[in-house]
């Protein structure tokens, strides 16, 4: 049975906060064949405001994704994405050859807007795609890409939604993963999943320590995700951060991640 226990390190505050954590590793599975015209489609977004990221405050997401066609990104009129006020990017939509923009909104239905523009090969089913995506105070949408430069721009000049959540789906065929770039901090926390190995790339490995002194040395390094802890023979493993959290069942293992914001912990979600 795997548990999971909160514990915080009082120490920790004088040493760890402070430290930016800038990369969340997101999964999305390929939804089907939805979008705008689904019901209630907002269902099947993930909410960043699950990992504890608002873009909606700097009206900015910086991402990268791998996926073969249709990364689609909400802008929502609800932070938890529960409105039937929304715009829709659509990024390699249509055999990933365009991007497109769809606003729903004012509460009347089958209202909506549909932008298309020239996306040839945005995506990739190998490689990982840098996205720059921003919705400023002039009701501008413009999606920047880093191989295409700026694919997108758009102006609403009928009734602007104020996006207050922002949520991720891989769609049509396509899982995806996302890496989002988020400025977080280090709230002095660790998660920590009893019977869990953490099986990452390692940055170094301690003998005969405690999970204080462990914890201590993690918090300290930018680089360090959180650590293995095998209780029984005292030994501990920081791990890398930067990289999808993969793990397995070991009953002599603890895996222990850092906790940032409101305790959300980096290995989320076990």
């Amino acid at each position: 049975m795997i548990t999971v226990e909160l514990f915080k390190l009082a120490v920790l505050a004088t040493v760890a906060f402070g430290n930016i954590l800038e990369e969340v590793w997101i999964v999305t599975a390929d939804s089907g064949e939805v979008d705008y015209r689904t019901p209630n489609v907002f269902n099947y977004y993930t909410s960043l405001s699950t990992f504890q990221i608002f873009p909606a405050q700097r009206r900015f997401l910086r991402f990268r994704i791998k996926t073969c066609d249709a990364a689609l990104v909400l802008l929502s009129a609800a932070i938890d994405l529960q409105s039937p006020d929304f715009y829709e990017v659509c990024i390699g939509g249509a055999e990933n050859t365009a991007v497109y923009l769809r606003k729903l909104g004012q509460n009347v239905t089958n209202y909506y807007e549909q932008y298309a523009f020239n996306g040839y090969g945005l995506l990739s089913c190998e490689d990982y795609r840098l996205f720059e995506l921003y919705w400023g105070v002039s009701s501008t949408i413009t999606l920047w890409s880093e191989t295409k430069g700026i694919v997108m721009s758009w102006t609403d000049r009928n009734i602007p939604i104020d996006v207050k959540g922002v949520g991720l789906m891989s769609a049509w065929g396509s899982d995806g993963t996302w890496v989002v770039e988020n400025l977080s901090l280090f709230n002095g926390q660790y998660c920590g999943a009893n019977g869990i190995y953490g099986d990452m790339v390692i940055l170094t490995t301690s003998m005969d320590s405690s999970i204080i002194s462990c914890a201590l040395e993690c918090a300290l390094l930018q680089n360090c995700m959180g650590i293995n802890m095998n209780h029984k023979i005292k030994e501990c493993q920081f791990i890398a951060r930067g990289q999808p959290v993969v793990w397995s069942v070991d009953h002599d293992w603890t895996f222990y991640t850092k906790c940032v914001n409101e305790n959300l912990c980096v290995g989320c979600i076990i």
